[in-house]
């Protein structure tokens, strides 16, 4: 069984590969009843990920044919002449019941929209999954512990919100966001030194619907977008539905290198450049003040535009960087229009609120609103109006207050069970704020083995390939340290230690 992938196509692995077992399958090459090569063991002969493996068997268990039997592996499905075909059988007694007819499944594949198939299906609903239940430690979910989010505070806002009387005056928000929600915005963000107004904001229906925007104004198929090695992942699957050419700029401790940017910018002409600059996800660097100026020149001499996700910059911990003070972000480091700001309620209040912003220039804000209009007419007149009680009289900072001292102690905690659990060849970051412990794992250490194992034991995190560019990152690993209990970290981070000392 001979398989060709071309690894600079820009057709998934995964579809390459399906293609190839479809094409053998269908000519008979691999004929009914044919046992496939396990995932692992393909994967590694293929020299892919795993997970590459996984979605094209999917794919073609979806197109009816192969499937798979617990404990006997994955088969080739007979064609469907072959299932149509009546075999006559010969009985002894005359049955009146007609037969039952073959069940046709429609093609999948070919019914799935060229802008879906681009999408990378990552394991993500096995690892909800496995993350559900009392009894798991979880280092996986990219949202805060519920315990942390502030109910007494929502109910009181939200009573306050039904309320007011404005509220009934305009049940109806225009499609940038309330004024007064937005001017409260704006002030928001003089706190972390970017200087804007009501032009400059629109509210969204949290940060990914910025993204998504943002990519339908200004990516056109086969434009190149810049983004870090390893990023927020529901950011790749925005460029890759846009058709966009995706290329990782290699990060480090201080997160991009943009010390390479002008080579890239050179050579790819990128029409944007998305970061998380600060507390980045999923590494937990912070980009210093001279690469943050570094990257805003690169844009400028090149005309590419900068998208700034900022999901997390509120959350500063406060003296683990080398710059002693609060990073500024990019947009408050630039006035052109060059960088488009995203942030969000959700990292900081709770995830439900599905509440976000982008600042950039009012050019940028009208076309953003009017592409808006195809997909919906405003953000939650509701989630607004909670928002706004939220940021009078300092009720957001407040809340922040208590959230950072929490969060601190248990990334010291953390990090301390890292230290203590770890083998000598595990490496990590250290976050000055936000959510994420970057884990470099020894090597010949596959971050899908520990994870295996480590799942069977009430533990999970995420693995490095799920936010790399080219998915073939398998030896880091990400931990959400907010997301546990404080109770469970020790324990947690124990286990993961002792299944990597034992690999």
């Amino acid at each position: 069984m001979q398989f060709t992938l071309n690894r600079r196509s820009t057709v998934p692995m995964y579809r390459q590969l399906a293609a190839e077992l479809r094409e053998q399958i269908v000519s008979g090459a691999m004929a009914e009843g044919y046992r496939l090569p396990p995932e692992r063991e393909l994967a590694s002969r293929l020299e892919v990920n795993r997970t590459t493996v996984l979605q094209a068997y999917q794919q073609l268990k979806d197109e009816g044919l192969i499937a798979s039997k617990v404990g006997k592996g994955t088969f080739v499905l007979p064609l469907q002449h072959i299932e149509t075909a009546r075999i006559p059988v010969v009985r002894h007694e005359p049955i009146d019941e007609e037969p039952k007819p073959s069940v046709v499944r429609p093609p999948w594949s070919v019914l799935f929209s060229d802008y879906s198939n681009r999408f990378t299906y990552h394991d993500i609903a096995s690892a909800e999954r496995a993350q559900r239940g009392d009894t798991i430690i979880d280092f996986a979910t990219g949202s805060p512990n519920p315990a942390d989010i502030p109910d007494d505070l929502l109910r009181s806002v939200s009573i306050e919100a039904f309320e007011s009387r404005e509220f009934d005056g305009q049940p109806e928000s225009p499609i940038e966001g309330f004024d007064e929600l937005r001017a409260l915005l704006a002030e928001h963000m003089s706190t972390r030194g970017v200087q804007c107004d009501v032009r400059n904001m629109m509210v969204l229906s949290g940060s990914e619907q910025g993204i998504d925007l943002i990519v339908r104004a200004f990516v056109n198929p086969g434009d190149c977008v810049l983004v870090e090695q390893s990023t927020f992942f529901p950011a790749l699957q925005t460029f890759r539905s846009a058709d966009a050419r995706i290329i990782g700029v290699p990060v480090d401790e201080h997160g991009m290198r943009t010390d390479l940017l002008d080579g890239y910018c050179a050579r790819f002409r990128p029409k944007l450049i998305y970061t998380v600059p600060t507390f980045q996800n999923p590494t937990g660097t912070t980009l210093p003040p001279e690469r943050r100026s570094e990257l805003i020149d690169v844009a400028r001499r090149y005309q590419c535009l900068i998208v700034e996700d900022d999901a997390y910059g509120d959350l500063w911990y406060g003296g683990e960087s080398s710059d002693a003070h609060r990073p500024i972000p990019l947009k408050g480091m630039e006035n052109a229009g060059y960088v488009m700001y995203l942030s969000t309620f959700s990292k900081t209040v709770t995830s439900g609120l599905r509440t976000g912003w982008v600042v950039a220039d009012p050019h940028v804000i009208n076309r953003l609103a009017a592409l808006r209009r195809m997909v919906d007419q405003h953000t939650s007149t509701s989630s607004q109006r909670i928002c706004l009680e939220l940021l009078k009289e300092g009720r957001v900072a407040e809340h922040l207050r208590g959230l950072i001292k929490a969060y601190r102690i248990r990334r010291d905690a953390a990090i301390a069970a890292l230290e203590r659990y770890a083998p000598d060849e595990v490496y990590w970051t250290v976050p000055a704020g936000g959510y994420y412990i970057w884990v470099s794992l020894p090597d010949g250490v596959r971050s899908l083995d520990v994870l295996e194992s480590c799942r069977s034991q009430g533990v999970t995190f995420m693995p490095g390939s799920v936010f790399d560019v080219d998915e073939m990152d398998d030896s880091h690993i990400r931990l959400n340290f907010v997301r546990p209990d404080a109770a469970d970290i020790d324990t947690g981070i124990r286990i993961i230690g002792e299944t990597i000392a034992q690999m």
